[in-house]
Order: C-alpha cells, then sequence, then structure tokens
C-alpha cells in the first residue's frame, strides 16, 4: 500500500468514527422519538476529529485543519459539564485534558513537520476561491458550535439547540462543494453523510413542535 493510499484509508476510518457518533445519536433519537444527544456522541466526535486532524495536516488542507482543531476544543467542553454533572472533580477531568491535548498537539505538529505532500498544485486564483468557499463552510460549522456553547455556558449544561442542526446544513453543504471541488474522497464521503443525518434530526425537532401545538 502506498503512502498516499494508507493515508486516505486513515482518513476514512477517521469518517467512520465521525459517522458512527452520528449512528448512535440517530438511533437514540429514533428510540426517544425527539431529537437527542448522547454522551458518547462526544467521546466518538472526539476521537474523530484527532483522526480526521491528522488527516488534513498529512494533506495540508489548511480549511479542515481549521475546522477540526476548532470542533476538538468544543467536544472537551462539552465533555467537561458532562463530567460534572456525574460527579466528576474538575482537577481531575482538567488533567486528563491537558494530557490528551499534550499528545494530540505533539502528534499533528510531527505530521505536519515531516509528512510529505501528494496534493497536485492549483493556480491561485483557484485556489482562493475554493479556500472562500471552505472557510464559509467552516464558518458555519464553527456558528453551530458557538451558539451551542452559549447555550451550554448559560445552562451550565450540555444542551442542543435547533440552530446547531441548520447551521450544520448549511455548513456542511458547502463543505460538500468545497470537498468534491478538491477531490478529497475522505471529507465528501463524510459531509454527504453528515446532511442526511442533519436532515433527519430537523425532522425530529419539527415533529415535536407540531406535536406540541396540537
Amino acid at each position: 500500500m502506498s503512502f498516499e493510499n494508507a493515508v486516505i484509508f486513515a482518513g476514512l476510518i477517521g469518517q467512520a468514527v465521525f459517522f458512527s457518533r452520528f449512528i448512535v445519536q440517530w438511533l437514540s433519537s429514533e428510540k426517544e422519538k425527539k431529537s437527542v444527544m448522547p454522551v458518547s456522541f462526544w467521546y466518538l466526535s472526539l476521537a474523530g476529529s484527532f483522526i480526521l486532524l491528522a488527516y488534513a495536516v498529512i494533506v495540508k488542507d489548511p480549511v479542515f485543519i481549521a475546522g477540526q482543531s476548532a470542533g476538538f476544543i468544543i467536544y472537551l467542553r462539552n465533555l467537561y459539564f458532562i463530567a460534572l454533572e456525574k460527579g466528576v472533580k474538575k482537577s481531575v477531568f482538567t488533567f486528563s485534558a491537558a494530557v490528551f491535548v499534550i499528545i494530540y498537539t505533539g502528534v499533528s505538529c510531527t505530521l505536519a513537520w515531516f509528512a510529505p505532500s501528494f496534493r497536485h498544485e492549483r493556480e491561485t486564483s483557484h485556489l482562493l476561491m475554493l479556500y472562500i468557499l471552505g472557510i464559509s463552510g467552516q464558518f458555519f460549522f464553527f456558528l453551530r458550535f458557538f451558539v451551542q456553547w452559549l447555550y451550554t455556558e448559560k445552562l451550565r449544561r450540555s444542551v442542543i439547540p435547533a440552530a446547531f442542526w441548520y447551521f450544520s446544513l448549511a455548513g456542511s453543504v458547502l463543505l460538500l462543494m468545497y470537498s468534491v471541488l478538491v477531490h478529497d474522497v475522505v471529507f465528501t464521503a463524510g459531509q454527504i453523510i453528515g446532511i442526511l443525518i442533519y436532515l433527519r434530526n430537523m425532522y425530529f425537532i419539527r415533529k415535536e413542535r407540531s406535536d406540541s401545538i396540537a
């Protein structure tokens, strides 16, 4: 197996982990007949983000490097509130998170320094347009977690507002376009799957509102 194929395979594993978090969330929502977020969602998000950031660093894609790095902080923050709800001491969680972040950063920096580039260079004009498209998608992805973060900080517990799914859908559509244009099979697969999950959660939210009105 060539280096490029090995990297793509690793990236697909990361997407599989990311996909599994929504499978778990989807099954929980189907069971409860409403949009819910199990704790395992955040652990799988953290694991998937670690793998996909490593992949993004190797292929030297600034759009997805920024997105995975920002998401990583949000996942840890949600796990912090969940840990406090379960009675875990702040010092214990902080120490564990710090160790993980150090390892995470060390691995990412090592990959960034030693990994060769195998993506074809593109014309500067096209590259600028691609980055604008990709950054726009990541901006919506950031907004979804920014809104979720505000709700979580306000209530002092991990919650998912309806706006989270709407921003997710908008960001995923833009990132799907970006992934297709840069010929990245890993992130293309991830965005297609994500769109289906976001639409399903939006269905549950609309159904809950309709039932409450009725």
